[in-house]
């Protein structure tokens, strides 16, 4: 298992070492975390909490236009490698951006908002956990501040997409 990784990281890093243009999806990103935000929504009118995940929701929405517009850039990029610089650059600082500086509640040293390894699940990612772990342990008010802050992370990797001209 570990030498199977091993050879599917390698060529993944021997793919992006080769590439004008960084191949990360930000489209496919973008639908992925609208849907996770989706099924946390609909796992608080189970639970009977009311949280507003109109922010979250708008700042994906967001994300997803920057994502397209950005997947443009990738797919016609021009010979200028100033511009190619300035987009490669966008798209690692994205990835960046979606980390939480506090990180997740109860485990600062996971910071990333949109997956981690779940706090009881051992290494089961769990995703957009701040806010899914909140909702399993009933915690309205963590919830709603997890929520805040994945906005934040979502909001600043669209301005980072959409900074690319």
């Amino acid at each position: 298992y570990l030498q199977e990784m091993a050879r599917v990281f390698g060529l993944e890093a021997l793919r992006m070492a080769d590439a004008d243009v960084l191949p990360y999806d930000y489209v496919a990103y973008a639908r992925e975390i609208s849907s996770y935000i989706d099924v946390a929504k609909h796992k608080t009118v189970g639970q009977g909490l009311s949280l507003d995940f109109g922010p979250a929701q708008a700042a994906a929405a967001r994300f997803s236009v920057a994502a397209e517009h950005v997947h443009g850039l990738q797919t016609a990029p021009s010979g200028d490698l100033a511009k190619l610089g300035k987009l490669n650059w966008a798209l690692r600082q994205a990835e960046t951006d979606l980390l939480s500086s506090a990180g997740l509640p109860n485990r600062p040293w996971f910071r990333h908002t949109i997956f981690a390894p779940g706090e009881y699940t051992g290494y089961a990612a769990v995703v957009i956990p701040g806010v899914n772990e909140a909702l399993d342990s009933k915690d309205k008010q963590r919830a709603a501040q997890q929520l805040a802050v994945l906005t934040q992370a979502l909001t600043r990797a669209a301005q980072t997409l959409e900074g690319v001209r």
